[in-house]
């Protein structure tokens, strides 16, 4: 297993994964989680708060999902480290960042901010 230091760069990794991966239609995401439909999970995924969600809303989770699948598994290989690890580290990061108004999981379910 990886010493801290090494943790603690692959956090730093993590956090910039999330720009890097930013959809295209990033307004759309922002608009999704203003409205309560869509919050950042504890396992580095998106999520549904809202099950009935429009079809085009579900489309643009599972599109950003699989876009930070990849980066998750590029920077777990790069650093031989698991890919759920980076995911949890970026959740840490990206759950701390949420803005107020918006949907976080936490080990008692959903939570606005």
């Amino acid at each position: 297993m990886k010493n801290n230091y090494a943790i603690k760069l692959l956090s730093v990794l993590a956090i910039g994964l999330w720009f890097a991966v930013m959809p295209v239609n990033a307004a759309d995401l922002g608009q999704a989680k203003a409205a309560g439909l869509v919050g950042e999970l504890m396992n580095g995924y998106l999520g549904l708060v809202d099950g009935n969600a429009p079809a085009d809303v579900k489309a643009m989770v599972d599109s950003i999902n699989a876009q930070r699948r990849a980066e998750y598994q590029r920077i777990a290989a790069k650093n031989g480290v698991p890919a759920e690890e980076v995911a949890k580290l970026t959740a840490q990061k990206v759950i701390n960042q949420t803005a107020p108004g918006q949907f976080v999981q936490t080990p008692s379910g959903w939570q606005k901010r």
